[in-house]
């Protein structure tokens, strides 16, 4: 099957094709640069890249969160619309779930972390089995020292949620081992790894969903506020 893959997530966006196992190629989106001009470009580049139209598309797989509001919202719409417009199938990938997929098969479990705040995260712990990625813990937020306390033997950590929390970490002691950091943020070429899966499953998003934000949006909270105002 031939498919496209997005991850939106995080301020570190980018498209991959794939033909089955096999990447064709990706690029990353312009770092600092509002998504949505540069999102349709930037896929026709690619496709241009490799000799391909959208025409010849099977399949579509994006990231659903968590992650950054606007950029899960763009990537969603603009996957959406493709698949309205080719009526291909259409999948969602944790965000957690495909960077975990950037790291190669290894025994020991992954921990893969978004950052929100200052030692906060968004956090979810997976393992390779029998060539397979199992989630062991689901998406979730949470303070990372008290994650990675937790955790009962040695684990690989990813993401942006270690990066910025790095130094106080290994100042703990924990078991952790740093992944390497060609593999450190979500990409196309993960987030599509993981789809491949749900594409050959028949997992597909339904009509009208919306991203796995996990925690409100701020409008969300200041539409709270306003019809629940503090007394």
């Amino acid at each position: 099957m031939l498919f496209l893959a997005l991850e939106s997530a995080t301020s570190h966006q980018s498209v991959a094709v794939f033909r089955d196992e096999q990447l064709l190629g990706s690029l990353d989106c312009e770092s600092g640069q509002s998504l949505t001009p540069q999102l349709i470009p930037t896929i026709d580049r690619l496709l241009s890249s490799v000799s391909l139209h959208l025409s010849h598309l099977e399949g579509l797989v994006v990231s659903i969160g968590p992650g950054t509001f606007t950029g899960l919202r763009v990537g969603l719409a603009t996957m959406t619309a493709f698949r309205l417009a080719l009526q291909i199938p259409l999948v969602g990938v944790s965000t957690l779930e495909g960077l975990a997929w950037n790291h190669p098969v290894t025994d020991l479990p992954l921990l893969s972390t978004i950052g929100i705040r200052q030692g906060v995260v968004y956090w979810a712990l997976f393992r390779w089995e029998n060539q397979q990625m199992v989630c062991v813990e689901e998406s979730q937020i949470g303070d990372i020292i008290d994650v990675c306390g937790a955790l009962s033997e040695p684990t690989i950590v990813l993401g942006d949620g270690w990066m910025q929390n790095r130094e106080t970490l290994l100042l703990k002691g924990f078991s952790l081992v740093e992944a390497p950091s060609e593999v450190q943020w979500p990409s196309a070429k993960g987030t599509g790894m993981a789809g491949r899966v749900l594409l050959e499953r028949g997992v597909l998003l339904p009509q009208g969903c919306t991203p796995q934000y996990i925690q409100p949006s701020y409008a969300e909270i200041s539409k709270a506020k306003s019809v629940n105002p503090i007394k």
